[in-house]
């Protein structure tokens, strides 16, 4: 692969790990403020919010970036 391309990718896939993460944690926030706002007495006093490990895609996109970039790199010194 062409070393440019490498970067490019391992860049998309971080770049879309991260976005899946930070969508996760504002969809668990913002139902935890719907629960408080229900007022149906109960609710959890802390946001139950998703680890990195929680979804799958999160560590095999940011582990396919690294790869990704680390290949062009070897591909710029070759």
């Amino acid at each position: 692969m062409e070393k440019k391309l490498c970067y490019i990718l391992g860049t998309v896939f971080i770049i879309t790990s991260g976005i899946i993460y930070s969508l996760e944690r504002f969809i668990a926030y913002f139902v935890w403020i719907g629960q408080m706002n229900a007022h149906t007495g109960s609710f959890p006093t802390y946001p139950n919010l998703p680890g990195l490990l929680t979804n799958i895609f999160i560590p095999i996109y940011a582990v396919i970036g690294i790869i990704l970039l680390v290949i062009g790199y070897k591909e710029s010194n070759s």
